[in-house]
This record gives structure tokens, sequence and C-alpha cells, in this order.
């Protein structure tokens, strides 16, 4: 399905009525930046390699930036870790 660009009150339409359809559950579910779970669990499985996501990499400017930047207070500690 094309994603539909929309702004204000013809947004919160289009999302209600998606949302009406069942787009966005479980069964039809959107795929973000055009990822699909299964093809990327495929290509993990055959090359034996972990998934790291292109674009939410494992670094603190991943958190964002001010109130939650790199160097902010908020984040100090903050580890990166895998599910064992």
């Amino acid at each position: 399905m094309e994603p539909i660009c929309a702004m204000g009150v013809a947004a919160r339409l289009r999302s209600k009525w998606d949302r009406n359809e069942g787009l966005g559950q479980n069964n039809m579910a959107l795929k973000f930046l055009g990822q699909d779970f299964e093809t990327l669990r495929a290509r993990c499985l055959q090359s034996r390699c972990l998934f790291e996501d292109e674009t939410f990499p494992a670094q603190q400017s991943s958190l964002g930036f001010k109130e939650l930047g790199p160097s902010s207070a908020k984040t100090k500690g903050v580890r990166w870790m895998r599910p064992t």
C-alpha cells in the first residue's frame, strides 16, 4: 500500500480510517521504511549474524539530542544490550 501524505484534519481522518480498517494491527502491520521482518530474519539466519538496524544504530546519538543527547546526564551510563 502506497503511503498517503496528509496534514492537519486530513491526516487525522486518514489515520482514523486506516485504524478502522485494521491497518497497523499485527495482521496488517505497517513496514517501517520498507523493512520486512521475515526478509530481515531470513537474511540474518542465512548469514549467521545478528541484526543491526542501520536506521537506529546502537549509539548514544540515536537516543536524541539536547536533553537526551550524547553528553546528557539523562543518558549517562546507558548501555546497549541484546537479550540472551
